[in-house]
């Protein structure tokens, strides 16, 4: 009788072994399972790979928020030749610009001068305008002063007017016999020394010749 529970207990002991066994294996095997289809952590001596989606996929760009407003232009770069020219060409502008100032400025001063001058030529004709006035009184009164003479010597008897024409200078007394007429001045020179009327003559000859080879105003000389 005392055998049996023994025996019972023994068996009690070896089947919770047995399970306790099984069990174990069991969780082993799990484990495995676990571990084969868990994915790999990356470890600090091989890096992380990325996905294959996204190392596969292209790039693409980003879209604007707004499709309606035009993407702005990317800033544009130049050579060093192409710098150095819009150099020279800014460089030339300039002196083109100051150029063109100079002669702005000379054009201003030339008409200035121009304007001047006009008025010098304006004062001048003024001047002769006023001259040729005072010469024309002049040379009326000249006129009559001549004519006055003319009429004084005329009136002396010829003997005295030869003394008093004899002693005046040649054109003066010039002026006076082409006044005279010619037979007064005729009478005037038989009284005069023979000499003197010789010289008078000649004069008078050379004076009417001088008078005949210059056309009067607005005349024209014979053409042969």
């Amino acid at each position: 009788m005392r055998l049996k529970p023994r025996l019972l207990h023994l068996l009690i002991v070896a089947a919770g072994v047995m399970l306790a066994t099984r069990l174990g294996a069991v969780y082993h095997e799990a484990g495995i399972a676990f571990a084969q289809t868990a994915p790999a952590k990356p470890t600090s001596e091989t890096p992380a790979k990325a996905p294959p989606s996204a190392a596969a996929a292209p790039a693409v760009a980003a879209e604007p928020l707004n499709p309606g407003v035009p993407k702005t232009p990317p800033a544009q770069t130049y050579t060093e030749a192409e710098v150095k020219l819009l150099q020279d060409l800014a460089k030339r502008r300039i002196e083109l610009d100051q150029r063109a100032d100079e002669l702005t400025q000379r054009e201003t001063l030339l008409k200035a001068a121009e304007q001047r001058v006009d008025e010098k030529i304006d004062q001048l004709k003024q001047m002769q305008a006023t001259v040729d006035a005072s010469l024309g009184k002049v040379d009326a009164q000249e006129d009559q002063r001549l004519s006055s003479l003319v009429a004084i010597y005329t009136n002396m008897k010829p003997k005295e007017a030869a003394t008093i024409l004899s002693q005046l200078d040649m054109p003066v007394l010039l002026q006076l016999l082409t006044r005279m007429k010619d037979r007064t001045t005729s009478a005037i020179m038989a009284a005069m020394d023979p000499k003197t009327a010789q010289t008078i003559t000649m004069a008078l000859a050379q004076r009417r010749q001088t008078s005949a080879a210059v056309p009067p105003d607005g005349a024209q000389s014979p053409q042969n």
